[in-house]
């Protein structure tokens, strides 16, 4: 039996929030429940979505991966409101398109190195 393929979204976003100063791990509990909530929700509705949690020496970002970035959603919303309740001051970029590479299932991604999507400087 032939495993079952997404269909391949045309497009994809990224954007970022962008905290400063750096947080601590531990106050990511929520968001890192919210983050995989939010992609086995797209996963469900063949929809790409997913985010990750960066953390940097000067400056911790959460970057999202996405196919519909216009599309209000939900998750945002609850991502915004567990930042203000944190009282994380935060900034998010607009999204910006990237390419990512096609799988064939079975195959792997050539490992290259990583490119940042959003540069950010701290004075």
């Amino acid at each position: 039996m032939v495993p079952k393929q997404r269909p391949r979204a045309s497009k994809s976003w990224a954007y970022a929030y962008q905290l400063n100063p750096p947080q601590p791990e531990p106050r990511f509990a929520n968001v890192k429940m919210l983050l995989r909530r939010a992609r086995l929700a797209a996963q469900r509705n063949g929809r790409l979505w997913t985010g990750q949690i960066v953390m940097e020496s000067h400056i911790t970002h959460i970057l999202v991966v996405t196919d519909a970035p216009d599309e209000v959603r939900a998750v945002d919303r609850a991502i915004d409101a567990e930042l203000n309740r944190l009282k994380m001051g935060f900034a998010i970029t607009g999204p910006a398109r990237v390419s990512l590479p096609r799988l064939t299932p079975g195959r792997r991604v050539p490992k290259r190195p990583a490119r940042s999507v959003a540069r950010s400087r701290i004075p």
